[in-house]
Protein backbone atom coordinates (compact mmCIF):
# COMPACT_ATOMS: atom_id res chain seq x y z
CA UNK A 1 0.00 0.00 0.00
CA UNK A 2 1.58 3.54 -1.17
CA UNK A 3 -0.14 6.77 -0.20
CA UNK A 4 1.43 9.97 -1.53
CA UNK A 5 0.66 13.22 0.13
CA UNK A 6 0.66 16.44 -2.37
CA UNK A 7 0.17 20.35 -1.76
CA UNK A 8 1.10 20.14 2.23
CA UNK A 9 3.33 22.58 4.02
CA UNK A 10 5.57 19.90 6.08
CA UNK A 11 6.53 20.27 9.72
CA UNK A 12 9.27 17.42 9.89
CA UNK A 13 9.82 17.78 13.63
CA UNK A 14 13.65 18.51 13.09
CA UNK A 15 13.54 22.10 11.56
CA UNK A 16 12.10 24.68 12.85
CA UNK A 17 9.98 26.21 10.24
CA UNK A 18 7.24 24.50 7.58
CA UNK A 19 8.66 23.49 4.44
CA UNK A 20 7.18 25.14 1.60
CA UNK A 21 4.33 23.19 -0.03
CA UNK A 22 5.97 20.32 -1.43
CA UNK A 23 4.99 16.24 -0.48
CA UNK A 24 5.46 12.99 0.73
CA UNK A 25 5.65 9.10 -0.16
CA UNK A 26 4.73 6.21 1.89
CA UNK A 27 5.79 2.86 0.41
CA UNK A 28 4.05 0.09 3.13
CA UNK A 29 4.46 1.25 6.53
CA UNK A 30 7.57 3.49 5.72
CA UNK A 31 8.08 7.12 4.80
CA UNK A 32 10.02 6.43 1.09
CA UNK A 33 10.85 9.95 -0.14
CA UNK A 34 9.87 13.98 0.67
CA UNK A 35 9.95 16.89 -1.41
CA UNK A 36 9.09 20.08 -2.68
CA UNK A 37 6.78 21.30 -5.15
CA UNK A 38 4.37 19.56 -7.47
CA UNK A 39 4.90 15.97 -7.84
CA UNK A 40 3.97 12.95 -10.84
CA UNK A 41 4.62 10.55 -8.69
CA UNK A 42 2.00 7.82 -8.93
CA UNK A 43 0.48 5.95 -5.62
CA UNK A 44 -2.34 3.53 -4.65
CA UNK A 45 -3.95 6.24 -2.76
CA UNK A 46 -3.62 9.92 -3.27
CA UNK A 47 -4.26 12.66 -0.70
CA UNK A 48 -4.50 16.21 -1.21
CA UNK A 49 -3.51 18.13 1.67
CA UNK A 50 -4.88 21.61 -0.09
CA UNK A 51 -2.43 23.74 1.48
CA UNK A 52 -2.60 22.36 5.35
CA UNK A 53 0.19 21.28 7.27
CA UNK A 54 1.62 17.17 7.67
CA UNK A 55 3.05 16.71 10.53
CA UNK A 56 4.64 13.53 12.65
CA UNK A 57 2.09 11.60 14.47
CA UNK A 58 1.94 12.98 17.95
CA UNK A 59 2.39 11.10 21.06
CA UNK A 60 1.26 10.97 24.59
CA UNK A 61 3.66 9.78 27.08
CA UNK A 62 1.63 9.15 30.26
CA UNK A 63 -2.26 8.03 29.80
CA UNK A 64 -4.31 5.69 31.56
CA UNK A 65 -6.11 4.07 28.89
CA UNK A 66 -9.12 2.53 30.63
CA UNK A 67 -10.11 5.84 32.46
CA UNK A 68 -9.16 7.96 29.13
CA UNK A 69 -12.94 9.15 28.37
CA UNK A 70 -13.19 10.39 31.38
CA UNK A 71 -11.24 13.18 30.79
CA UNK A 72 -14.28 14.10 28.01
CA UNK A 73 -16.88 13.94 31.05
CA UNK A 74 -18.04 16.03 33.90
CA UNK A 75 -17.45 13.71 36.35
CA UNK A 76 -14.72 14.55 39.74
CA UNK A 77 -11.43 12.49 38.81
CA UNK A 78 -11.54 10.78 42.14
CA UNK A 79 -15.01 9.38 41.77
CA UNK A 80 -14.32 8.90 37.88
CA UNK A 81 -11.69 6.73 37.64
CA UNK A 82 -12.75 4.85 41.04
CA UNK A 83 -15.58 3.93 38.82
CA UNK A 84 -14.12 2.42 36.12
CA UNK A 85 -11.36 0.48 38.00
CA UNK A 86 -14.33 -1.32 39.77
CA UNK A 87 -16.19 -2.19 36.12
CA UNK A 88 -15.65 -6.07 35.07
CA UNK A 89 -12.28 -6.37 32.97
CA UNK A 90 -14.62 -7.06 30.10
CA UNK A 91 -15.94 -3.47 29.81
CA UNK A 92 -12.56 -2.06 31.09
CA UNK A 93 -11.36 -3.35 27.84
CA UNK A 94 -14.08 -2.08 25.62
CA UNK A 95 -13.38 1.37 27.74
CA UNK A 96 -9.95 1.39 26.68
CA UNK A 97 -10.65 -0.02 23.09
CA UNK A 98 -12.71 3.08 22.64
CA UNK A 99 -10.14 5.51 24.20
CA UNK A 100 -7.21 4.54 22.12
CA UNK A 101 -9.65 4.63 18.74
CA UNK A 102 -10.60 8.40 20.31
CA UNK A 103 -6.75 9.72 20.73
CA UNK A 104 -5.75 8.36 17.18
CA UNK A 105 -8.32 9.84 15.76
CA UNK A 106 -6.99 13.37 17.05
CA UNK A 107 -4.02 12.25 15.94
CA UNK A 108 -2.50 10.82 18.28
CA UNK A 109 -0.47 7.49 16.97
CA UNK A 110 1.73 6.38 19.92
CA UNK A 111 0.58 6.02 23.45
CA UNK A 112 2.48 5.49 26.43
CA UNK A 113 0.16 4.29 29.11
CA UNK A 114 1.37 4.00 32.99
CA UNK A 115 -0.75 1.55 34.32
CA UNK A 116 -3.85 -0.05 34.18
CA UNK A 117 -5.75 -2.54 36.47
CA UNK A 118 -4.83 -6.14 35.37
CA UNK A 119 -2.88 -5.19 33.20
CA UNK A 120 -5.36 -4.31 30.44
CA UNK A 121 -3.14 -1.97 28.38
CA UNK A 122 -1.02 -4.75 27.97
CA UNK A 123 -4.04 -7.06 26.71
CA UNK A 124 -5.03 -4.13 24.48
CA UNK A 125 -1.28 -3.63 22.93
CA UNK A 126 -1.53 -7.09 22.21
CA UNK A 127 -5.02 -7.08 20.21
CA UNK A 128 -3.82 -4.38 18.01
CA UNK A 129 0.04 -6.26 17.44
CA UNK A 130 -1.87 -9.52 16.26
CA UNK A 131 -4.89 -7.84 14.50
CA UNK A 132 -7.99 -8.33 16.45
CA UNK A 133 -8.26 -4.90 16.17
CA UNK A 134 -6.27 -1.69 14.37
CA UNK A 135 -5.19 0.93 16.24
CA UNK A 136 -2.45 3.37 17.56
CA UNK A 137 0.96 2.12 19.34
CA UNK A 138 1.18 1.32 22.69
CA UNK A 139 3.59 0.95 24.82
CA UNK A 140 2.83 -0.04 28.80
CA UNK A 141 4.45 -1.00 31.63
CA UNK A 142 1.29 -2.96 32.82
CA UNK A 143 0.52 -2.80 36.35
CA UNK A 144 2.76 0.34 38.51
CA UNK A 145 4.74 -0.92 42.00
CA UNK A 146 3.86 0.60 44.92
CA UNK A 147 4.10 0.17 48.62
CA UNK A 148 1.82 -1.14 50.66
CA UNK A 149 -0.92 0.93 50.58
CA UNK A 150 0.80 3.42 48.38
CA UNK A 151 -0.50 5.59 45.60
CA UNK A 152 -2.62 3.79 42.87
CA UNK A 153 -2.84 0.81 46.36
CA UNK A 154 -4.91 2.83 49.01
CA UNK A 155 -7.74 1.57 48.34
CA UNK A 156 -9.81 -0.97 46.45
CA UNK A 157 -10.03 -1.65 42.52
CA UNK A 158 -6.78 0.11 41.97
CA UNK A 159 -4.23 -0.09 39.41
CA UNK A 160 -0.63 -0.74 41.77
CA UNK A 161 1.11 -4.05 42.82
CA UNK A 162 2.18 -3.67 46.58
CA UNK A 163 5.78 -4.55 47.32
CA UNK A 164 7.58 -3.70 50.64
CA UNK A 165 11.47 -3.79 51.10
CA UNK A 166 13.94 -4.67 48.57
CA UNK A 167 13.61 -8.60 47.94
CA UNK A 168 9.48 -7.96 47.14
CA UNK A 169 10.05 -4.62 45.09
CA UNK A 170 12.33 -6.51 42.48
CA UNK A 171 10.25 -9.69 42.27
CA UNK A 172 7.34 -7.57 41.72
CA UNK A 173 9.36 -5.99 39.30
CA UNK A 174 10.08 -9.41 37.66
CA UNK A 175 6.51 -10.15 37.56
CA UNK A 176 6.08 -7.37 35.64
CA UNK A 177 8.56 -8.02 32.82
CA UNK A 178 7.09 -11.53 32.88
CA UNK A 179 3.34 -10.04 32.36
CA UNK A 180 4.71 -8.59 29.31
CA UNK A 181 5.68 -4.77 30.71
CA UNK A 182 7.89 -2.94 28.02
CA UNK A 183 9.23 -0.58 31.32
CA UNK A 184 8.38 -0.23 34.86
CA UNK A 185 6.60 2.42 36.66
CA UNK A 186 7.40 2.63 40.27
CA UNK A 187 5.28 4.84 43.04
CA UNK A 188 7.71 7.11 44.77
CA UNK A 189 5.14 9.65 46.53
CA UNK A 190 1.77 10.17 47.50
CA UNK A 191 -0.55 11.52 45.00
CA UNK A 192 -3.49 13.87 44.63
CA UNK A 193 -6.88 11.11 43.94
CA UNK A 194 -6.47 9.76 48.07
CA UNK A 195 -6.08 13.22 49.27
CA UNK A 196 -6.12 14.15 51.85
CA UNK A 197 -7.90 10.90 53.53
CA UNK A 198 -5.19 8.78 52.37
CA UNK A 199 -2.09 9.86 50.56
CA UNK A 200 0.16 13.29 49.95
CA UNK A 201 1.90 14.31 47.31
CA UNK A 202 5.04 15.34 49.79
CA UNK A 203 5.13 11.70 50.95
CA UNK A 204 8.11 9.11 50.05
CA UNK A 205 6.36 5.82 49.20
CA UNK A 206 10.14 3.62 48.89
CA UNK A 207 12.88 3.82 50.46
CA UNK A 208 16.65 4.50 48.71
CA UNK A 209 17.33 0.58 48.60
CA UNK A 210 14.05 -0.56 47.55
CA UNK A 211 14.15 2.00 44.74
CA UNK A 212 17.83 0.62 44.17
CA UNK A 213 16.48 -3.07 43.88
CA UNK A 214 13.50 -2.82 41.69
CA UNK A 215 15.56 -0.38 39.04
CA UNK A 216 18.71 -2.75 39.28
CA UNK A 217 16.02 -5.93 38.21
CA UNK A 218 14.78 -4.02 35.61
CA UNK A 219 17.99 -2.49 34.32
CA UNK A 220 18.85 -6.32 33.65
CA UNK A 221 16.46 -6.99 31.66
CA UNK A 222 16.99 -4.06 29.76
CA UNK A 223 13.63 -2.15 30.83
CA UNK A 224 13.57 1.47 31.41
CA UNK A 225 12.00 2.65 35.00
CA UNK A 226 10.16 5.86 35.05
CA UNK A 227 8.32 7.00 38.63
CA UNK A 228 5.45 8.87 39.79
CA UNK A 229 6.82 11.70 42.16
CA UNK A 230 5.65 14.82 43.31
CA UNK A 231 7.11 17.10 46.06
CA UNK A 232 10.40 17.70 46.51
CA UNK A 233 12.26 14.66 48.07
CA UNK A 234 10.42 11.73 46.27
CA UNK A 235 11.73 12.85 43.27
CA UNK A 236 14.94 13.24 44.44
CA UNK A 237 15.39 9.83 45.95
CA UNK A 238 14.59 8.15 42.80
CA UNK A 239 17.26 9.94 41.01
CA UNK A 240 19.83 9.45 43.13
CA UNK A 241 18.62 5.69 42.92
CA UNK A 242 19.39 5.82 39.53
CA UNK A 243 15.83 5.74 37.88
CA UNK A 244 15.28 7.20 34.48
CA UNK A 245 12.28 9.16 34.31
CA UNK A 246 10.17 11.36 36.10
CA UNK A 247 6.36 11.90 35.97
CA UNK A 248 4.85 14.71 37.15
CA UNK A 249 7.59 16.16 39.15
CA UNK A 250 5.73 18.88 40.53
CA UNK A 251 8.24 20.40 43.02
CA UNK A 252 12.05 19.76 41.39
CA UNK A 253 14.62 21.22 43.31
CA UNK A 254 17.69 22.26 41.75
CA UNK A 255 19.67 19.57 42.98
CA UNK A 256 17.02 17.52 41.33
CA UNK A 257 17.43 19.40 37.58
CA UNK A 258 21.23 19.29 37.69
CA UNK A 259 20.81 15.28 38.60
CA UNK A 260 18.88 15.23 35.78
CA UNK A 261 20.57 16.56 33.23
CA UNK A 262 24.11 14.93 34.55
CA UNK A 263 22.18 11.50 34.03
CA UNK A 264 20.14 11.85 31.16
CA UNK A 265 16.65 11.60 33.04
CA UNK A 266 13.71 13.01 31.08
CA UNK A 267 10.83 14.50 32.46
CA UNK A 268 6.71 13.89 31.47
CA UNK A 269 5.04 16.65 33.51
CA UNK A 270 1.30 16.45 32.76
CA UNK A 271 0.06 19.59 33.67
CA UNK A 272 -2.60 19.53 31.97
CA UNK A 273 -3.87 16.43 33.94
CA UNK A 274 -3.34 18.25 37.04
CA UNK A 275 -4.61 21.59 36.05
CA UNK A 276 -7.90 20.19 34.84
CA UNK A 277 -8.14 18.19 38.08
CA UNK A 278 -8.44 21.08 39.72
CA UNK A 279 -10.64 23.18 37.80
CA UNK A 280 -13.23 20.10 38.26
CA UNK A 281 -12.93 20.48 41.73
CA UNK A 282 -13.52 24.09 41.60
CA UNK A 283 -16.39 23.57 39.18
CA UNK A 284 -18.29 20.87 41.65
CA UNK A 285 -17.84 23.47 44.54
CA UNK A 286 -14.63 21.95 46.22
CA UNK A 287 -13.27 25.48 46.28
CA UNK A 288 -10.88 24.79 49.16
CA UNK A 289 -10.00 21.42 47.46
CA UNK A 290 -9.11 22.80 43.95
CA UNK A 291 -7.04 25.81 45.82
CA UNK A 292 -5.09 23.46 47.68
CA UNK A 293 -4.48 21.32 44.49
CA UNK A 294 -3.16 24.74 42.89
CA UNK A 295 -1.09 25.86 45.65
CA UNK A 296 0.33 22.51 46.47
CA UNK A 297 0.80 21.27 43.06
CA UNK A 298 -0.12 23.33 39.76
CA UNK A 299 1.89 26.15 40.38
CA UNK A 300 5.13 25.13 41.71
CA UNK A 301 4.71 22.51 39.13
CA UNK A 302 4.78 24.95 36.49
CA UNK A 303 8.43 26.83 38.08
CA UNK A 304 10.08 23.30 37.46
CA UNK A 305 8.76 22.94 33.55
CA UNK A 306 10.47 25.90 33.25
CA UNK A 307 13.17 25.44 35.38
CA UNK A 308 13.53 21.94 33.28
CA UNK A 309 13.46 23.55 29.89
CA UNK A 310 16.31 26.29 30.46
CA UNK A 311 18.23 23.48 31.68
CA UNK A 312 17.97 21.81 29.00
CA UNK A 313 16.28 18.60 30.30
CA UNK A 314 14.73 16.31 28.19
CA UNK A 315 10.70 16.44 28.00
CA UNK A 316 7.72 14.81 26.89
CA UNK A 317 4.00 15.26 26.48
CA UNK A 318 1.46 13.72 28.71
CA UNK A 319 -2.04 14.32 29.95
CA UNK A 320 -2.42 11.94 32.64
CA UNK A 321 -6.29 11.09 32.95
CA UNK A 322 -8.16 14.56 32.75
CA UNK A 323 -6.00 16.62 30.56
CA UNK A 324 -5.70 17.20 26.63
CA UNK A 325 -2.74 16.79 24.79
CA UNK A 326 -2.86 20.46 22.46
CA UNK A 327 -3.56 22.02 26.03
CA UNK A 328 -0.27 20.40 27.80
CA UNK A 329 1.46 21.94 24.29
CA UNK A 330 0.16 25.46 25.42
CA UNK A 331 1.35 25.09 28.94
CA UNK A 332 5.03 24.33 27.53
CA UNK A 333 4.81 27.48 25.65
CA UNK A 334 3.61 29.07 29.00
CA UNK A 335 6.45 27.53 30.94
CA UNK A 336 8.66 29.20 28.05
CA UNK A 337 9.40 26.81 25.33
CA UNK A 338 9.45 27.96 21.71
CA UNK A 339 6.47 26.33 19.62
CA UNK A 340 8.62 24.11 17.76
CA UNK A 341 10.15 22.76 20.88
CA UNK A 342 6.55 22.61 22.65
CA UNK A 343 5.37 20.32 19.21
CA UNK A 344 8.62 18.20 20.03
CA UNK A 345 7.47 17.26 22.96
CA UNK A 346 5.02 14.76 21.88
CA UNK A 347 6.85 14.29 18.70
CA UNK A 348 10.87 13.88 18.12
CA UNK A 349 11.68 14.52 21.98
CA UNK A 350 8.87 11.85 22.88
CA UNK A 351 10.69 9.53 20.70
CA UNK A 352 13.69 9.86 22.54
CA UNK A 353 12.14 9.09 25.36
CA UNK A 354 10.78 5.49 24.52
CA UNK A 355 13.40 4.76 22.43
CA UNK A 356 12.54 5.11 19.25
CA UNK A 357 14.05 8.24 17.73
CA UNK A 358 15.44 6.31 15.00
CA UNK A 359 12.06 5.42 13.39
CA UNK A 360 9.55 7.96 14.82
CA UNK A 361 8.73 11.43 15.57
CA UNK A 362 10.02 13.02 12.22
CA UNK A 363 9.07 13.50 8.64
CA UNK A 364 11.83 11.68 7.07
CA UNK A 365 12.88 8.85 4.69
CA UNK A 366 12.98 5.13 5.95
CA UNK A 367 10.57 6.54 9.52
CA UNK A 368 7.61 4.72 10.31
CA UNK A 369 4.63 6.65 8.08
CA UNK A 370 2.73 8.30 11.55
CA UNK A 371 1.62 11.43 10.70
CA UNK A 372 -1.63 13.78 10.25
CA UNK A 373 -2.93 16.87 8.55
CA UNK A 374 -3.94 20.23 10.23
CA UNK A 375 -5.62 23.33 8.67
CA UNK A 376 -4.04 25.85 9.60
CA UNK A 377 -0.31 26.63 11.10
CA UNK A 378 0.64 25.22 14.08
CA UNK A 379 3.65 27.51 14.13
CA UNK A 380 0.81 30.66 14.66
CA UNK A 381 -1.36 29.30 17.20
CA UNK A 382 -0.68 25.40 18.49
CA UNK A 383 -4.25 25.34 18.73
CA UNK A 384 -4.63 24.70 15.17
CA UNK A 385 -3.66 21.20 15.97
CA UNK A 386 -6.91 20.71 17.09
CA UNK A 387 -7.86 20.99 13.49
CA UNK A 388 -6.89 17.23 12.42
CA UNK A 389 -8.35 16.14 8.83
CA UNK A 390 -6.66 13.32 8.29
CA UNK A 391 -4.73 10.48 10.25
CA UNK A 392 -1.66 8.03 8.70
CA UNK A 393 -1.01 5.02 11.18
CA UNK A 394 1.83 2.61 10.23
CA UNK A 395 1.16 3.93 6.34
CA UNK A 396 -2.75 3.30 6.45
CA UNK A 397 -5.02 6.33 6.00
CA UNK A 398 -7.00 6.08 9.53
CA UNK A 399 -10.96 4.98 8.97
CA UNK A 400 -13.50 3.90 11.17
CA UNK A 401 -13.57 1.02 8.53
CA UNK A 402 -9.63 0.17 9.37
CA UNK A 403 -9.87 0.88 13.48
CA UNK A 404 -12.67 -2.16 13.67
CA UNK A 405 -10.31 -4.35 11.10
CA UNK A 406 -13.06 -4.30 8.49
CA UNK A 407 -13.03 -5.75 4.87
Amino acid sequence: MSILIKNCRIFTGLEDTLRPIGWVLTENNLISAIGEGDSNLSADKIIDAKGRTLLPGMMNLHVHIQRRHVSRGNALFRSGATNVAACPESERILYALRNAWYELSIGTTTIRDLTSQSRVSNKLRDYFNIGIFNGPRLITCGTAIACTGGHGAHRNHEDSLEADGPYEVAKAVRLEIKEGAQFIKMMASGGLAGMPEYEHPDWVEFTSEEFEAGIKAAHSHQKKVTVHAMGELPPLTAIKAGVDGIEHGTKLTDESISLMLKNNIYYVPTMSGITALADREDEKGSKEMAQTVRELVVWPQRESVRKAYRAGILIGAGTDTLGELVHELELMEDCGMTRPDAIRTATLHAAKIIDKEDCLGQIRPGFIADMFIIDGNPLDSLGNLRNVRDVICRGIHVTEKWMCNLQ
